[in-house]
């Protein structure tokens, strides 16, 4: 009998290699699915893909198995796919449903199982609490008696170039890097096809990742730096490891993350290409992406951090959606962050203006105010847990020396100041972490924020 907990997070359920996350778990996992799209009577076919990770395509196969021996229609990627892509692929297909195998940006020893509705993005909590409630206590066996493979590449390529100005790519210079993760290939053969002059680094599958982690963060991201500058391309766009976050380099090899580009891509979308409409962002995320919107007459909508509560927005008629830590997602795609068509998209952008990414991002953060962001992460204690839990039933009306304008309580505790800095504090849904976020318009006041958290959890 299995005695290990199985929860699904923010997004999934994950775990390391080393401890729980075993093909004994995944067969469980894939049977619960398995009874749970039985009871919901619908479409017999599921989809199931995985990353670049160890034994990734092993538990896919499990799942797999599992799925097929339930008696559905099962098809398995012939190769690893980014989880943007097997999200399109199950409203492109018209399957039930999908299982994604990868622990997305979590280091290597770590590893996932996503599970992905008829309508292609996050399980929403209803869903997944009725899955854990099909999980059986003993072991369950597989089969592979009747998996197809297929690759849905050029279908998603297809729908790519429906959705993307591609006139505005010709004679870019561009450095991909997929981060050893399973979006090579993806954005590189897009951007080549249609006149972009493309290297891709990094565009082998490993299951180590060159010894980092598969997170497009500015360490990580360095190599790329070098060879953007080196070769004189005009950017760097760089994936996690199943390609749904993304981040860039520009000419001169400066950092940019999502939570910036978030800006150009939204200021242009609404600016040049004239949408309308509610654009959604996660509690943790620019402010500068809310006083976009006030500036152009536009809603906005603040959600827990989870892709999957920016999912039922982008359903219900949101523009774009955004996460700090890297994902955009779109209304007219399928409600799933997706770092390929981010970084087609912001190419699209910084064509039409004509000018370096760097000359872009002075314009849009001068206008809407981009101060310092700054994100750490310390160890779960419950004495820590008991502190936040504490501050969040009774928030202070004034923080690091400021006054406390608005308090959200709608994931973790946030406190905003009267002069739109802000500090969070929360529970990470996938790592046994707490994440503190501050956002502020200098150093010095970055620095009074970070010392009043001291005063609540410890130094950083």
């Amino acid at each position: 009998m299995f005695t290990s907990q199985i929860r699904f997070g923010t997004d999934g359920w994950r775990s390391r290699m080393d401890a729980d996350f075993n093909a004994g778990n995944v067969r469980r996992i894939a049977h619960a699915v398995g009874m749970y799209l039985k009871s919901e009577q619908g479409n017999s076919q599921v989809l199931v893909g995985f990353d670049t990770r160890a034994n990734s395509e092993y538990f896919a196969k499990e799942a797999a198995g599992v799925l097929s021996k339930m008696d559905f229609r099962t098809k398995l990627t012939d190769r690893p796919t980014p989880t943007p892509v097997i999200a399109f692929s199950v409203v492109d297909t018209k399957s039930a449903a999908a299982v994604q195998i990868t622990a997305s940006h979590n280091p290597p020893v770590y590893n996932g199982f996503k599970f992905i509705p008829e309508y292609g993005g996050p399980a929403f909590a209803e869903i997944t609490a009725r899955i854990e409630g099909f999980l059986p206590s003993g072991e369950i066996e597989s089969g592979m008696s009747a998996i197809e493979r297929f690759n849905p590449e050029s279908r998603y390529l297809k729908f790519l170039e429906e959705k993307i100005d591609v006139s505005f790519l010709k004679g870019m210079k561009v450095v991909a890097d997929p981060l050893y993760g399973a979006g090579y290939g993806y954005l590189s053969s897009f951007l080549s096809r249609h006149g972009a002059k493309v290297t891709e680094i990094h565009g082998s599958p490993d299951p180590q990742f060159g010894g980092l982690t598969p997170e497009p963060t500015e360490i990580n991201t360095r190599e790329l730096s070098s060879i953007v500058v080196s070769s004189g391309a005009d950017l760097g766009i760089a994936n996690d490891g199943d390609a749904d976050r993304f981040a860039a380099r520009d000419d001169k090899g400066n950092f940019y993350s999502s939570n910036q580009l978030v800006l150009v891509i939204a200021d242009y979308l609404v600016r040049e290409k004239n949408l309308r409409g509610k654009i959604v962002k996660s509690v943790s995320t620019t402010m500068a992406l809310e006083r976009l919107c006030r500036s152009h007459g536009l809603q906005y909508v603040e959600t827990p951090v989870g892709f999957k509560y920016s999912a039922r927005e982008l359903m219900n008629g949101a523009i774009i959606a955004a996460e700090e830590s890297g994902g955009l997602g779109y209304g007219w795609s399928v409600p799933e962050k997706d770092g390929i068509m981010s970084g087609a998209i912001l190419c699209e952008a910084l064509g039409h203006a004509g000018k370096k990414l760097r000359e872009v991002w002075e314009g849009v953060s001068s206008e809407f105010g981009y101060g310092i962001y700054y994100q750490y992460n310390l160890p779960v204690k419950q004495e820590i847990k008991n502190r936040i839990e504490n501050l969040r039933q009774n928030p202070p009306d004034t923080f690091g020396g400021r006054k406390v304008a608005k308090k959200t309580t709608i994931d973790g505790l946030k406190l905003t100041m009267d002069d739109d800095s802000w500090i969070l504090f929360r529970p990470s849904g996938t790592e046994p972490l707490i994440r503190v976020y501050i956002e502020a318009r200098d150093q010095k006041e970055l620095e009074e924020l970070r010392r009043g958290a001291e005063l609540i959890i410890g130094p950083a």
